[in-house]
């Protein structure tokens, strides 16, 4: 699997590591550590998409208030990162507003969009990328967590 992943230039990784029930079990010192941890790991991988699974953590992530940030494309930039981020509601079994993969497509198929709209973006042809949003690290991206 990690290899299909890494040739498909896909890579997974959390803000904090320690599984938990709810997002409430969390310290602010594990969010802050961690969103430190995140903002370095995309500026040195640099991919082309960078999706939140959750308005909270997106929220957290970029200093918003929960009531400041609305699913979809979002206009965060991270200084060093030519990324686009997307954020769209959490996929746990616990938010009844989506309770099923096939009532949350349409974030899957805005994403993709995304993803095809990157493909074509000048940049991701520069000496900067392989031309697929890869960086030079590419190779390590799956197994960053």
């Amino acid at each position: 699997v990690q290899r299909r992943v890494r040739e498909i230039s896909i890579g997974f990784t959390d803000i904090v590591s320690r599984c938990t029930r709810a997002q409430s079990e969390l310290t602010n010192q594990e969010f802050d550590e961690g969103v430190s941890k995140l903002r370095a790991k995309l500026i040195k991988y640099n991919p082309m998409v960078v999706v939140f699974n959750g308005k909270q953590i997106f929220a957290r992530f970029v200093g918003k208030k929960l009531k400041d940030v609305k699913c979809g494309r979002q206009s965060y930039q991270l200084d060093g990162c030519y990324s686009v981020f997307y954020m769209m509601t959490n996929t746990s079994a616990l938010n009844a507003h989506y309770p099923t993969a096939q009532s949350r497509m349409f974030y899957y198929d805005e994403i993709k969009t995304l993803l095809a709209q990157q493909r074509v973006s000048p940049y991701w042809e520069t000496d900067n990328c392989k031309g697929d949003g890869s960086t030079d690290n590419s190779s390590e991206l799956s197994g960053v967590s």
